[in-house]
């Protein structure tokens, strides 16, 4: 199979990305007020760089927490005491190499992803299966993202994770857009046949599933988006997920990738990237494009029992960008203070939020979990010293009286 070359992105809340074109979307009306609020809240007495809550436990409500680089996965109690620890080095054959991309509790034991590598182990971190494809993908890896999930089966569960678009076509060609997957369809019990061939295994553990909607404007557009990337989430045996520059929400049933729902997300507003032109030519319209317009990005997509919760930035027009004077040094504060990160709050596709800013406290969000909860992180930007532990806040969609 054809590979493309890779690229990393660590994800950060202040991570900027700047683009050409502009939509503005119609103002949604309010259809009843919600807000998040802080329900709880975890310390963990850890030193790390770039820990995230990865899964948290139906029965137990133990935390699964990753720190991909250098690679460590814990559980910790629902106190945020550390039970286990995995921090195997990178060669060691049941690591799951130089990063670790997501975790999930899977079954009696957890599932950890690294780049194009999936592992089970028991709740001891001994490793049960691994699995890795015979094929790779062009695009970015990303770390800081729930990117794997369980579902449900009749005779076993399986794993569902965002691996790229798993598609030999290049992002520069139409044929990319009619063809790329959306996840992969992952069956950890077919990795234990060891009749398998690479190539049977590849079509058999490893299946992608979702194609994109036949009426996406990446579909219909004719025009190249480089890096398409989903932003989603997984609930129940259902796939929920935007692209970071569509304004639509698609739900996904599971196994078998049939779109069953698209929600027009009800943004304040939204500049809408357009596209390059197909083939090289994009390529050279990327390179000698001059300041432009910043477009709208969707962070994050997350499913909350009966809410859906969209966290964006709207994008600012060129001239609003100017006026900000890019040679001040504190351009960048400026920027992400006229362009913060909002979130929607959606039920039936109405937003339910008066407020769009992220809530006091939270500096950006981890996972939500099936019990209708939302985990961020503290920010710690407005604190006078750093502090000594790691705070991890859960929320909670409730009516505003």
């Amino acid at each position: 199979m054809k590979k493309y070359s890779l690229y990393f992105l660590f994800v950060s809340a202040f991570s900027l990305l700047f683009s050409c074109g502009s939509s503005n979307e119609k103002v949604a009306e309010v259809a009843a007020n919600y807000e998040l609020q802080i329900v709880d809240s975890v310390q963990v007495n850890l030193l790390s760089s770039g820990l995230s809550i990865a899964d948290v436990n139906d029965q137990t409500g133990e935390l699964l927490a990753i720190q991909p680089n250098p690679p460590v996965a814990y559980v910790l109690s629902p106190e945020g005491v550390v039970l286990k620890k995995m921090d195997r080095p990178t060669g060691d054959p049941q690591a799951v190499g130089d990063y670790i991309l997501s975790g999930e509790f899977y079954e009696d034991g957890i599932a950890l992803m690294g780049f194009m590598t999936v592992k089970t182990y028991d709740m001891d971190f001994n490793l049960r299966e691994s699995m890795k494809p015979d094929f790779t993908h062009g695009g970015m890896v990303y770390m800081g993202f729930n990117h794997l999930f369980e579902i449900k089966g009749i005779d076993h569960n399986r794993l569902v994770a965002y691996m790229g678009p798993q598609t030999e076509f290049s992002d520069k060609n139409a044929e990319y857009y009619q063809d790329r997957k959306i996840m992969t369809l992952i069956d950890p019990y077919l990795a234990k046949e060891q009749s398998l061939t690479t190539e049977s295994m590849d079509k058999e553990i490893y299946k992608p599933v979702g194609k994109l909607a036949s009426d996406s404007r990446f579909v219909t557009s004719g025009k190249a988006f480089y890096f398409l990337k989903p932003e989603l989430d997984v609930k129940g045996n259902f796939l929920y997920y935007a692209f970071k520059g569509d304004t639509t929400m698609y739900k996904v049933e599971l196994p078998s990738g049939e779109i069953v729902g698209e929600t027009k997300i009800p943004f304040d507003e939204f500049i809408l990237f357009k596209g390059f032109s197909m083939g090289p030519i994009g390529l050279k319209e990327q390179r000698e494009s001059g300041p432009s317009d910043k477009s709208g990005s969707i962070e994050r997509v997350y499913k909350l029992g009966d809410f859906e919760v969209i966290v964006y930035s709207s994008g600012m027009k060129l001239s609003d960008i100017e006026a900000l004077d890019r040679d001040s040094p504190d351009f960048r504060e400026r920027l992400m203070k006229a362009d913060p990160q909002k979130h929607l709050i959606i039920k039936n596709g109405l937003r339910m939020n008066d407020e769009l800013r992220l809530p006091d406290k939270v500096s950006h969000f981890d996972m939500a979990d099936n019990k209708g909860f939302l985990w961020a992180h503290q920010d710690i930007s407005k604190l006078e010293e750093e502090p000594d532990l790691i705070t991890f806040y859960k929320l909670k969609v409730v009516e505003v009286k």
